[in-house]
Order: structure tokens, then sequence, then C-alpha cells
């Protein structure tokens, strides 16, 4: 307590949360409210008092949950910053120029996080996020296939994710030719 101009002040100081989250694989990781509050199930799960404990995460793995940990630090402490005060609106002095800014920085900052990830662990992250509906990480990631794809034949992407046809020789060149379109390279 501090006694300023013969009244008694009491500062509170709120520590962040931690939750605790458990991969798939056994793998325990911490992380701060504001940041699981970008997941809407952990959103979901805190404001009903479920995120006591550790919470399983039986659909994502330790390097999955790794990446959308990182992600959601960062936004967490983006938001932090630009709008320091949450409780009373946007912070004086702050300008739509400077959060946009910001935001182009941030999204920015997303393409770098999904550009270093092999294609097996941008899939798992895929499936990661989506499970955790992390709608930002999730865009980041799609962008980044949709990019993979850009401009490729239909061969090459299906050599690039794997995917066999279904159909026989006679079966494909019979589409060939009803919808040349498709096959253009």
């Amino acid at each position: 307590m501090e006694e300023v101009a013969g009244k008694k002040e009491i500062f509170f100081f709120m520590a962040s949360a931690v939750i605790t989250l458990e991969s798939s694989d056994g793998m325990l990781f911490t992380v701060s409210e504001e940041a699981a509050r970008l997941s809407v199930p952990l959103a979901d799960m805190i404001d009903q008092g479920c995120a006591k404990g550790i919470i399983q995460l039986p659909n994502v793995d330790a390097r999955a949950l790794a990446t959308v940990i990182e992600y959601c630090n960062e936004h967490a402490a983006a938001a932090a910053t630009a709008n320091p005060d949450a409780n009373h609106g946007v912070a004086e002095g702050s300008s739509s120029c400077n959060s946009e800014a910001s935001g182009e920085a941030l999204k920015e900052w997303d393409r770098k996080l999904v550009d270093g990830l092999s294609q097996d662990a941008l899939y798992d992250l895929i499936m990661a996020v989506n499970f955790l509906h992390i709608k930002g990480l999730l865009d980041a990631a799609c962008q980044k296939v949709a990019d993979m794809i850009k401009g490729k034949s239909v061969e090459q992407t299906r050599k690039m994710f794997g995917i066999a046809t279904d159909f026989t020789e006679e079966e494909e060149e019979k589409l060939r030719k009803e919808s040349p379109w498709a096959f253009e390279e």
C-alpha cells in the first residue's frame, strides 16, 4: 500500500495465468492465458473454468504445438503492445496507421514462420490449427500450401503431395479429351 495525498491506494498486479498443454506425444508446454485465448476451444475451456491442470490435445503433436505456441505468444504480445489498456479501448496516441503497419509486420512474421516449415510439418500444423481453431495461423499455413501449388500442373501437384490417380489410363485419356483445360500445363 502507498499513501498518496492522505489516501491509501492499493495496487494489484495481476499475473498472467499459465496454461499447461500436453501434446499427443506426451510433451508438456506452458503458455500464457492471453496466448491460449487465441484458440477458440482453449478460450472456451478457460472461460468455463476447465483449464486447471493439464489440457490434453490428442490431435496435436509436439512439433506442431511448439509452432502454435510461438505464433500465439507473438500475437498475444503484439496485441498487448498495440492495446496495453485493453479495458479502456485503444490506447491514447495510437493511430490506425501504426496499427496497420504493425498488422502488416505481423502478417510478414506469420509468413516467415510457416515458410520455415518442412512439408510434413506444414501439414501437421494445418491439422493442429484447424483442431485448435486459430484462424490467422490456419490462413497463413493454407496460403503457404496455395503458393506451393501455384503454377504447377496436375501431375506435378500429384507428385508433390503423393496423390495417386484413381483413374485407369483409358479413363484419364477420356477425361483429357472431355476437359483439356484441367490438364493444361
